[in-house]
């Protein structure tokens, strides 16, 4: 396997000026909406907690967070209920009550990211990277987008730590649960920052609330699920391919491609599923493969987004018809797209109940 490299963009800097120009913008505003990606996950929900508290600390305004689609995944829903994280959805707040935008998590222009027509951007804190995602950053007061670093959280964290300010219990453990997600447990896509960020919310956060969200009750369901979802491993040389069909969520699309990197021998997966007319797909390789390469090869040709960095990427193709010939005939062409990226094209693939033990 041997994808080209993501080329290195030039890290943006990390100091008390950034930190500065945030803390001056957000003092010339009165209200600020903070909005993330659809469906939002830990790392997302961490940040952009982390902006409203940075908001009310640093500058005296008051926030909301609007949210597209549903909190999914059983961790995700134990975090706003252990945090008590408040948010409302999007088509429920009156826009004209906000002078500042915010997108933690996420930026404009990507593909799973809502923003409202007429509305203009303000801050965008991320790290992820996409194509053209600088197109659409050129208008942004305050642009923070590091891929350089593991997790939004880490980026969000670094401001309050820069500014000197202590973030409630809530708010610790929210931008700390995002970052583990994010660079599972600070073992890849870990950045100095993230390391310090997680040094300076380790002595603020709730470590039992912390646990609480880590290990939730899962229900039948979500076994169910991923039996379904095992069934349709599909193996090669060190790459694991999943086509889960029509599945709940895309975090469970996430969720089985972060369980198939565990797989003994597998270094790079694949996953795609198909939620409503959307199929998403997750990628996930060791470090040395770029995650980012791999989606863009995979989805080549397909009318769709993706974004990644490192060892992590996501991305979304819509469909204009969801019949199951539809669904056979784009899984086909992704996996002959990965398999061509990976230079495995015409080899055969085992099943996963076909190994042994």
């Amino acid at each position: 396997m041997n994808l080209p490299s993501l080329a290195k963009l030039a890290p943006m800097r990390d100091d008390p000026a950034r930190t500065r120009e945030l803390v001056a913008l957000l003092r010339s505003r009165r209200r600020l909406l903070v909005l993330t990606h659809n469906n939002p996950d830990p790392d997302s929900l961490g940040g952009a907690v982390g902006l409203q508290e940075f908001a009310h600390l640093a500058a005296g305004i008051d926030s909301k967070l609007a949210i597209t689609g549903k909190v999914l995944r059983a961790e995700n829903q134990a975090m706003v209920r252990e945090l008590g994280i408040e948010m409302e959805l999007l088509h429920n707040v009156r826009l004209a009550d906000f002078d500042c935008f915010a997108l933690v998590d996420t930026q404009p222009g990507f593909g799973h990211t809502f923003v409202p027509a007429g509305t203009d951007i303000d801050i965008v804190i991320d790290h992820h990277v996409c194509n053209d995602s600088k197109l659409h950053l050129t208008k942004v007061a305050f642009a923070d987008v590091r891929p350089e670093i593991g997790a939004t959280s880490s980026i969000v964290a670094g401001h309050l730590l820069r500014a000197g300010l202590e973030p409630s219990k809530e708010v610790a453990t929210a931008l700390m649960y995002g970052i583990k997600t994010d660079t599972a447990d600070l073992s890849r896509n870990v950045s100095k920052l993230d390391l310090e960020a997680s040094e300076f919310l380790s002595a603020r956060m709730d470590r039992q609330k912390l646990a609480a969200i880590t290990n939730p009750r899962l229900p039948v369901a979500y076994f169910q699920t991923l039996k379904d979802a095992l069934s349709k491993v599909r193996l090669y040389d060190g790459l694991s391919l999943c086509s889960l069909g029509r599945t709940t969520s895309a975090e469970m699309v996430a969720e089985v491609a972060d369980l198939l990197l565990r797989m003994e021998g597998v270094r790079a997966v694949f996953c795609g599923g198909l939620v409503g007319s959307s199929y998403y797909v997750s990628v996930r390789t060791e470090m040395g493969i770029d995650a980012w390469s791999l989606i863009k090869a995979g989805m080549e040709g397909e009318a769709g987004s993706c974004g990644g960095h490192g060892s992590v990427a996501g991305g979304s193709i819509q469909l204009d018809v969801v019949d199951s010939r539809t669904l056979r005939r784009l899984e086909r062409r992704l996996e002959r797209n990965v398999l061509r990226a990976m230079g495995m094209s015409g080899s055969n693939a085992a099943i996963l109940g076909d190994q042994d033990d």
